[in-house]
């Protein structure tokens, strides 16, 4: 990325609105940007809300006497519905996908639970990008409340909780159960109460999501009472349907669990494919640019691409609140620079740099390893070989990723050749059966593999496994016979791609599996020594930290 010529100040932006992941952006003198989730450092608590943990960390790390001055907008309090006016949540996500996509204009569409946006609380929004900046077009079921009862984000977390789904965030556990179920009674029941017009704008019935999460994960999470009346009907029904109780901590899935996921999934592409269709009508653009938490859901992504409404769809790689900051901070840039090329170039890799000492203090001190190998080619040939024997590595370079999915700086790699590759990593990880891994491939080997041409650097599409690939990377493929797809091109990331290379070259395919390297409840590690306890604490083979490989005493 080329910010600009310009020497800026010193730019640092927090994280603004409540109920929302935290995370910073910073822009240092010399034109690099820094940004970083906060749940991945201080308390490492998964979706931790307190962005002044990442502020500290980062500012630590770039300034060691915090004597550097500027333009400071920083932002480390809840915003509450007496302050929406303050907050632009919608317009941060907007901001991010659009200028980061090297689009010149686009279509832009947000999907998320709920964010403070020009006064009112929204949902979904329908922009339009171009080179003068981005215009608001449409924000339709805005309400002035704590609580955003028609958002398509919280239809979907309600459906995950009515399949079983314990807590907040597990709405990547719904979407991958959904690919187990088929349409039943719940889709037909569901559809009363959700549904896209011909025009493609939506309707959702707010007593049906008040049914749900009424009786399951309001009064835990929201502290919220008893459901109305008419919702507690509307609950009663549903749960006439199912032919078994609700599923409770610990308990197996049931076909009741997959089929309400398949309802849910399948309702939310009906509704995005509408959306899309408006945004196209309303801006005749070519591109769309997506974001918002809903624009996680890979398989709603690629029913977009594959809909042939616009020529090209994009995906930030941090489509959910962990990019708020980032987001806020390209639009500041673009505001007092426009036209400054901010592009990733598929490169997502934002987080600080530790150094070569760091690394070696961390091993030393790490008494439960040791060093096997250094040096990048020796340790990129060993991690291959090992790979190529079943075995599970760890993988650690450079800069975190921004975003929720591992995109190889911070990911565990294993071979997609071996049908219990996926059973092995679930169970290191402490992750449910049903879940599927992602593979990553060379971009210009994608179509030998995949039945697609998409371009996919930051996981945003599951996309079709080939029939005679599936023989050949039976752990990519999830029950559907699709795959969260990641290509990778030598410039985006050229000591991984080497690895592929030589993979290739020992096991014969240029294919691995990519998944975040955090144990159970962690989020991604971000430090180090972060990555050697949770190597530690694991079922991995290996380590490679950099340019050394590590196994454990």
């Amino acid at each position: 990325m080329q910010t600009s010529i310009l020497t800026y100040p010193w730019v640092i932006f927090g994280h603004d609105t409540t109920w929302h992941d935290g995370g910073v952006a910073m822009m240092l003198p010399d034109g690099k940007i820094c940004a970083l989730a906060a749940e991945r450092v201080g308390d490492r608590y998964k979706h931790s809300w307190n962005s002044k943990l990442a502020y500290d960390y980062l500012l630590n790390r770039c300034s060691m006497d915090n004597s550097l001055t500027g333009n400071r907008i920083d932002y480390f309090k809840n915003i509450g519905e007496d302050s929406l006016e303050k907050a632009r949540h919608h317009l941060n996500h907007a901001a991010l996908t659009f200028f980061s996509s090297g689009y010149k204009s686009s279509a832009i569409l947000v999907v998320d639970g709920q964010g403070p946006e020009n006064g009112y609380l929204a949902s979904t929004t329908l922009w339009h990008g171009s080179e003068r900046g981005i215009e608001l077009i449409e924000m339709p079921h805005a309400e002035k409340a704590n609580f955003a009862s028609m958002s398509l984000g919280h239809f979907y977390t309600a459906i995950g909780a009515l399949a079983g789904m314990q807590n907040l965030f597990e709405e990547g556990k719904t979407m991958g159960l959904a690919a187990y179920g088929k349409h039943s009674d719940f889709y037909d029941y569901f559809r009363n109460f959700i549904f896209s017009y011909s025009n493609g704008s939506y309707f959702i019935d707010p007593d049906f999501i008040l049914a749900i999460l009424g009786n399951t994960l309001g009064p835990k999470f929201y502290g919220w009472g008893a459901p109305s009346k008419r919702a507690q009907s509307i609950w009663k029904q549903i749960m006439n349907l199912r032919s078994s109780p609700l599923r409770k901590e610990g308990e197996p899935i049931s076909i009741d669990d997959m089929n309400i996921a398949f309802a849910g999934q399948a309702i939310l592409e009906e509704i995005m494919i509408g959306l899309t269709r408006r945004i196209k009508k309303l801006t005749g653009e070519t591109n769309i640019c997506l974001a918002g938490g809903v624009a996680l859901n890979c398989v709603a992504n690629a029913k977009i691409a594959e809909s042939g409404i616009f020529d090209s769809v994009y995906v930030c790689p941090a489509p959910s609140d962990d990019g708020q900051a980032l987001g806020k901070l390209f639009h500041y840039l673009h505001e007092i620079e426009p036209g400054i090329s901010l592009t990733l170039h598929d490169n997502p890799f934002f987080g600080p740099l530790y150094s070569s000492k760091e690394i070696r203090d961390a091993v030393n001190s790490e008494k439960r390893v040791k060093i096997l190998e250094y040096g990048d080619e020796k340790v990129v040939a060993l991690a291959a070989e090992w790979i190529s024997q079943g075995k599970i590595v760890g993988w650690f370079q450079g800069g975190s990723e921004i975003g929720p999915r591992a995109l190889g700086h911070r990911s565990i790699l294993a071979d997609p050749r071996n049908p219990q590759t996926r059973e092995r990593i679930n169970k290191i990880k402490g992750r449910e059966w049903f879940r599927p891994v992602a593979p990553i491939v060379k971009a210009d080997r994608t179509r030998d593999y995949f039945s697609t041409s998409l371009k996919s650097p930051f996981m945003s599409f599951a996309v079709n496994v080939k029939s005679e690939a599936l023989q050949l990377i039976p752990s990519a493929a999830h029950v559907d016979q699709t795959a969260r797809l990641q290509t990778l091109s030598e410039q985006q990331e050229p000591l991984l791609y080497k690895l592929l290379d030589s993979f290739e070259k020992v096991a014969g395919v240029p294919v691995l599996i990519n998944t975040s390297f955090n144990g159970k409840n962690e989020p991604i590690v971000e430090t180090p020594s972060n990555a050697l306890s949770t190597f530690c604490a694991m079922d991995l083979d290996g380590l490679v930290l950099e340019d050394l490989f590590i196994i454990k005493n």
